[in-house]
């Protein structure tokens, strides 16, 4: 519940306000600091603080546009019940060098330890986005991407602690994507990451991926912008009722699981003969790769029957992702299932 006033970073907020500022971020080589931008509303009334992030990953820039529409038009702070933390950016040292890790050590700001003042440059900047702001959340929506524009929109939540399994479970469906339902408890020895954190205090959050991650598009703007709203409507920070999606994608309802990926044990040129959200038996074949004479050097078949959700290609391994090439074990195909791994009938 928000206070009179809200400091986070380099700014104090008071009721009825909107402030932009700073969290400290990591001094690079020449001195110059990439701090961390933030956007704070302090509503009117008492209420829960919502934390909405983006860029956790430095190429997944979706979330940066809805963060700004919601809290430069779409928000009044006089009508709002509690408040709201954004961060457009959360990795700028990834997003600085347009790269999905940091460009300083290669390593993923959300991986890290984030209980260590004096520890890594990734370390250094998880404590600062922990303390600064993470640890003041009442909700967190941490909004992420996928880097392909025929890849499906989902929400991935945990419901293995009562405290919030209700909540988390609501949050998903108001936001209205695919869910990806998780039950793995984090345990008391699972590392101190500002994830693990949170989820450690029994605070609702959901973590949402968009399409087309590399660009500011269509409809991830205005379904991620609604969705968030619609969350915000869950908890009464402001009124209205939660509102479907009138845009046309991909959605596959009811209880789905992560189901791994998919690696190629050869390299080459890969040819994808499954989309997207369509369903695919087991033992079928999902891609072919072939080398560059036109040889097919390995049929990659699906372990279960399930979906993809997306092809990631060489997006994890500091390449582009963009080239329809493939590595020995790269990440080729996300991959999930529905409950009991039964088919649900063809997706619209």
């Amino acid at each position: 519940m928000v206070h009179k006033k809200i400091k986070v970073g380099n700014i104090v907020v008071d009721k009825g306000e909107f402030k932009k500022g700073f969290i400290k971020g990591i001094e690079i080589s020449n001195s110059i600091s990439l701090d961390v931008p933030i956007l704070v509303i302090n509503g009117i009334e008492d209420g829960p603080t919502i934390l909405l992030t983006s860029t956790e990953h430095g190429t997944e820039i979706q979330g940066i546009r809805i963060i700004h529409k919601i809290m430069r038009e779409e928000i009044n702070p006089k009508k709002l019940r509690g408040s709201i933390i954004g961060i457009p950016v959360m990795n700028p040292t990834a997003f600085f060098a347009a790269q999905y890790r940091s460009w300083l050590d290669n390593l993923d700001v959300g991986r890290v330890v984030a209980n260590n003042p004096n520890g890594s440059a990734m370390e250094k900047l998880a404590y600062n986005l922990w303390t600064e702001a993470l640890s003041k959340a009442d909700i967190w929506i941490n909004m992420h991407g996928n880097v392909r524009a025929d890849s499906i929109f989902f929400s991935e939540i945990n419901t293995s602690d009562p405290r919030n399994r209700e909540q988390n479970i609501k949050m998903a469906e108001a936001f209205g994507y695919t869910i990806i339902y998780s039950d793995k408890p984090i345990g008391d020895n699972a590392p101190p990451t500002y994830r693990n954190l949170v989820t450690k205090k029994g605070v609702p959050y959901i973590l949402v991926e968009f399409i087309d991650c590399r660009f500011i598009s269509e409809p991830s703007t205005s379904t991620g912008i609604r969705g968030t709203l619609n969350i915000m409507k869950l908890f009464k920070m402001i009124d209205g009722e939660i509102e479907p999606h009138p845009e046309k994608f991909i959605l596959i309802p009811g209880v789905n699981r992560d189901g791994g990926l998919l690696r190629p044990k050869r390299g080459g040129v890969i040819n994808l003969l499954k989309k997207p959200g369509e369903p695919i038996k087991k033992n079928e074949i999902v891609a072919e790769v072939y080398n560059l004479h036109g040889d097919v050097l390995e049929k990659v078949k699906m372990p279960m029957d399930g979906y993809v959700w997306s092809y990631p290609l060489g997006e994890f391994e500091g390449t582009e992702g963009l080239l329809q090439t493939v590595n020995t074990g790269c990440r080729l195909a996300f991959i999930f299932k529905h409950e009991n791994d039964a088919l649900l009938k063809e997706p619209y």
